[in-house]
């Protein structure tokens, strides 16, 4: 199981509720425009979490928008429905079960968070401890 934040803003625009009521997760970039993220997401596991996050660069805190488990991984989506790569089609959806949809704020120690310039980008895996326990933490919070 891995951990990934994930941006959701296009274009200056909030799309959370989007993905919460579609239960998926897009990109949003044109795929000739982002392939390492399309390679990315496509290495996402049934089973990983992914959070949608905002934040600045350089900043320690991290405005966590909503946690969800993925529920197919994108290249069983792909097969599934049977897809035709050759389209133009550039935002294919991963399955996610949106289970913390409330907006709560982890603030990074200054001491253990110093290269924090990762969480501005539009999807990462995320590896800080810290961050990794408040995101569990929140998921069995839910389970209760």
């Amino acid at each position: 199981m891995a951990i990934y934040g994930a941006g959701s803003k296009w274009d200056g625009d909030e799309i959370k509720e989007d993905f919460f009521s579609n239960n998926n997760y897009v990109i949003g970039w044109d795929i000739n425009d982002a392939q390492d993220l399309y390679s990315m997401i496509s290495t996402i596991k049934t089973g990983d979490i992914i959070y949608l996050k905002a934040n600045s660069p350089g900043s320690y805190d991290i405005r966590v928008k909503g946690i969800g488990i993925v529920k197919n991984s994108l290249l069983f989506e792909i097969f599934k429905k049977e897809i035709d790569l050759s389209s133009s089609r550039n935002n294919f959806e991963l399955p996610v079960e949106w289970i913390h949809k409330d907006e709560f704020i982890i603030s990074i120690p200054t001491s253990i968070g110093k290269l924090t310039n990762i969480r501005a980008a539009t999807l990462y895996e995320e590896f800080l401890p810290f961050v990794q326990t408040e995101i569990i933490k929140r998921i069995l919070l839910k389970l209760k």
